[in-house]
């Protein structure tokens, strides 16, 4: 039996909570709220980002009931590290995506490049047009290539666990948001 890495029980037992369960809930209601709007007399074909953005769809799927499709897609840029590196695409939809008003759900907007990547990717796949929601937009030094349309939270620089967002492929599932000792941010992910 394999046995959960003493560095990952180390990262939450010493994590500082950032933002408490209640107050998540209230701010994913605040954005389905403002994005029903917005998608009120579209199609849309609302494409999660696998596995972050999964929590984040699924409380957005239930709030926002008016019609539309859901997908997802699989891209990685960590790999299981810390730091992210080059694109990786692991799966596409196999839905297209021409004509339609396209939603891509994402958990955190951290520099941008992902989201931004997909962007690009889902205008030359034909959308009409793409509208980026996140659950956390990480408050950055410096620019991004992209802005969220829709962000539910904002947070600090720091590396984040809960609601979608992992350390080493742990803890996506905890409902606060938590941001993990600097400590555990080395490249190796392994205790200084």
């Amino acid at each position: 039996m394999s046995r959960i890495p003493a560095r990952v029980l180390a990262a939450r037992s010493t994590a500082e909570l950032l933002i408490d369960a209640p107050a998540v809930v209230k701010a994913i209601d605040q954005v389905a709220v403002r994005l029903k709007v917005a998608l009120i007399d579209e199609n849309p074909l609302v494409v999660c980002v696998m596995n972050g953005g999964l929590p984040f769809t699924g409380a957005l799927l239930s709030r926002l009931q008016l019609p539309l499709e859901l997908t997802y897609i699989h891209v990685g840029r960590y790999h299981g590290a810390i730091d992210g590196g080059e694109l990786q695409w692991l799966a596409k939809p196999q839905m297209p995506l021409s004509n339609r008003h396209v939603v891509i759900v994402d958990d955190v907007l951290d520099q941008g490049h992902t989201l931004a990547a997909l962007r690009v990717w889902a205008l030359e796949a034909g959308a009409q047009a793409v509208t980026t929601t996140v659950l956390v937009d990480k408050q950055i030094n410096g620019t991004r290539p992209i802005v969220a349309d829709f962000a539910a939270l904002q947070c600090p620089d720091r590396y984040l666990i809960g609601w979608g967002m992992d350390y080493q492929g742990y803890w996506r599932n905890l409902p606060e948001i938590w941001a993990i000792s600097p400590k555990f941010e080395s490249a190796d992910g392994l205790l200084e």
